[in-house]
């Protein structure tokens, strides 16, 4: 018996290699597109309430520092040390020449760095301010100055500057509006009609504008202080 072998028979399919066509391509770039650009709208987003953040924090920051100062200074108001022979003068410790914007002026007698006693009187006020190529916007200052002849009625003219500038030393700038008003006048006694209650209102801004946008950061504090010394409260 003879066996004949068969040669044995490979059917093999011939490879194709197939790349992307143009539909599938544009596809891809167009959900691409929108990945990126929702990517970057939301990273938009999040700088910008960033920013915002950043300045409102820097409005408080700096806003709380001189509602501190003022409210300190309204409380000191009308306080005559006990070795100062010069009297209080009816009207002196707290005077607001003008509410809005506002002017005040406090007066209390208190120490300097060496140890000596003296009269300050403290103002506060708007003064505009114009940069080197910038904007004129307002500042609130600080004056702090020394009463000439305490033995007197202690206002400007009756004053040195202690220190700084003799406009003032600025608390805060871009200062949008400012206003005092005097409360709770006392009806009777040696200082009867003078104020034991001051509302301070300000409206800051801030220097930075948000990026992008033109928003711009401003915002408004209000409180009350009442002077703590017992010649002019009850």
């Amino acid at each position: 018996m003879t066996i004949q072998s068969r040669p044995l028979q490979h059917h093999c399919s011939p490879r194709t290699e197939q790349g992307y066509s143009l539909v599938e391509l544009l596809v891809a770039m167009a959900v691409s597109g929108i990945v990126i650009a929702g990517t970057y709208a939301g990273y938009t987003f999040f700088a910008q309430q960033q920013q915002v953040l950043l300045a409102q924090t820097e409005v408080d920051r700096n806003a709380l520092r001189s509602i501190d100062l003022i409210a300190s200074d309204i409380r000191m108001a009308g306080f005559k040390d006990y070795f100062n022979p010069n009297v209080m003068s009816t009207g002196q410790p707290i005077a607001i020449t003008t509410e809005s914007p506002g002017d005040i002026r406090l007066v209390y007698d208190e120490y300097d760095a060496s140890g000596t006693l003296f009269r300050a009187l403290i103002r506060y006020s708007l003064v505009p301010y114009t940069p080197a190529g910038g904007v004129t916007r307002n500042r609130l200052v600080r004056e702090w100055r020394r009463c000439v002849n305490p033995a007197v009625f202690c206002d400007l003219a009756g004053t040195t500057i202690i220190q700084g500038l003799a406009t003032g030393e600025p608390m805060l700038d871009w200062v949008t509006s400012f206003t005092v008003k005097g409360l709770n006048p006392r009806a009777s006694g040696s200082f009867s009609g003078q104020y034991q209650t001051v509302e301070v209102t300000f409206n800051v801004q801030s220097p930075k504008k948000i990026e992008g946008t033109p928003r711009i950061i401003t915002k408004n504090f209000s409180f009350l202080t009442r002077a703590k010394n017992v010649s002019i409260v009850p």
